[in-house]
């Protein structure tokens, strides 16, 4: 890459395309990503611990559980013909998520390797922009005031 331009439009492309797959895991219709898909464990007859997904849109919400409103929801199939499916994350939410990922280093080093790499080459390729002087804002805003008498 040339330029520094060139280095920071590839990572905001990075950045860009791991927010979009993040929206598709977590916006899919699948139990998983359900608001009211709750994960129950019980020990089997053989002694093993088995998972499985329950729905628990129609419980009460003082944290008892009723057992004859409880449907197994555990197939993608299940979700799709489902009314009352409600997405657990909004848009907002996970994009504030990829923001807490990206600003942990420990995190940001291990999921995001070459949005790392791109950072690294643009801290070395631009040495720190020098502060605007008085005599540079005095320029940049008789410039803006003679372009805006002009448009007028």
């Amino acid at each position: 890459m040339r330029n520094p331009g060139t280095v920071y439009r590839k990572l905001r492309e990075a950045k860009y395309k791991h927010l979009i797959l993040l929206y598709r895991k977590f916006l899919k219709i699948s139990p998983e990503n359900c608001k009211y898909n709750q994960i129950y464990k019980f020990t089997g007859e053989d002694r093993h611990v088995h998972f499985i997904r329950l729905c628990m849109l129609h419980q009460p919400d003082d944290g008892t559980v009723t057992p004859h409103l409880l449907d197994v929801c555990q197939e993608q199939n299940h979700c799709k013909n489902c009314n009352a499916f409600v997405a657990r994350y909004s848009r907002e939410d996970i994009k504030n998520m990829f923001n807490e990922e990206l600003n942990d280093k420990k995190i940001r080093s291990i999921k995001y390797p070459d949005i790392c790499a791109l950072e690294w080459v643009l801290e070395k390729s631009v040495p720190g922009i020098p502060p605007i002087t008085w005599i540079q804002k005095l320029y940049i805003s008789l410039k803006i005031s003679i372009l805006k008498n002009r448009i007028l």
